[in-house]
Formats: structure tokens, sequence, C-alpha cells
């Protein structure tokens, strides 16, 4: 059985791979390249079934590759979670602080043991340095933060 003439699958292909300008979505130009590089191989092996099934092998794996890459490329950075997501964070001075001794401090809604290199009095806002362990190490917080 003869194949398809290449001149055949090359205009498919860029039909094909013009549509996606006018249907969004990344996927249909795949389909385009595929019947491109199929109209190329077309030009080796003239059997019509070889050359339908290269089309779909081809199809389903740059569309499986451009998906895959897309993903990993546009995965977001994970959210911190839990004490990470302490340093910066903005809180109230529950209990006195005071140097070399432990106060308590509110930050994202929990409180949490507190120490600081100088002293704040309760009701002071303070910003989060760093967790270690069990206790935050804060700062005095700039009013207008």
């Amino acid at each position: 059985m003869s194949g398809l003439s290449p001149a055949v699958w090359m205009i498919a292909g860029l039909v094909i791979a013009a549509l996606e300008m006018v249907v969004p979505g990344f996927v249909i130009i795949w389909f385009g390249v595929a019947a491109v590089l199929t109209g190329i191989l077309a030009f080796f092996v003239h059997n019509t079934y070889f050359q339908l099934g290269a089309f779909a092998v081809l199809s389903g794996l740059l569309v499986f590759l451009a998906q895959w890459i897309g993903r990993r490329i546009t995965r977001p950075e994970p959210e911190p979670a839990g004490a990470n997501r302490m340093p910066g964070a903005i809180g109230t001075v529950v209990q006195d602080i005071l140097p070399g001794d432990v106060g308590r401090v509110k930050v994202t809604g929990e409180e949490w043991r507190a120490e600081a290199e100088v002293a704040i009095a309760k009701g002071k806002r303070i910003r989060v340095l760093r967790v270690e362990g069990t206790r935050v190490i804060v700062e005095p917080a700039e009013e207008k933060e």
C-alpha cells in the first residue's frame, strides 16, 4: 500500500499548527509537529499504516513530553509549613521579654515562647527572626509594620 505524500503530511502539519493560534492551550501544535515529522518520514517509508502509526506515536509522545516539561517548569514553590513560615512574621508580645529570659508572643494566631537580645514590653510589636526548637527569637518591629 503506498503511503500518503510527504507534502500532504507537511501541509496538514502546518494547518494543524496554525490552529494553535485560534484554539489556545499549547496542545494542538504538537499534533502539527508530529504531522510534519511524519511528512519527513514519508519520504523514506511509503506505507500508509506505518505513517499513521508513526503519527499517532509521535503525537502522543510530543503531547506527553510537553505536558511533563510544562509541569516541571511551572511547578510553584511549596508554601512553607509550620515553623518554616515564621521568620519575618509580625506578632505582639503577650508577656514581657527580658534579655536572657523567656517571654511570650502571639504570632499568626499562635502563642510562642520568645527570646530577644533587648527588653520588649507587653503589647509591643515584634518580628520573628528565627525559630529554635519550641521558641522564637524576636526583635522589636517598627511601629509602621
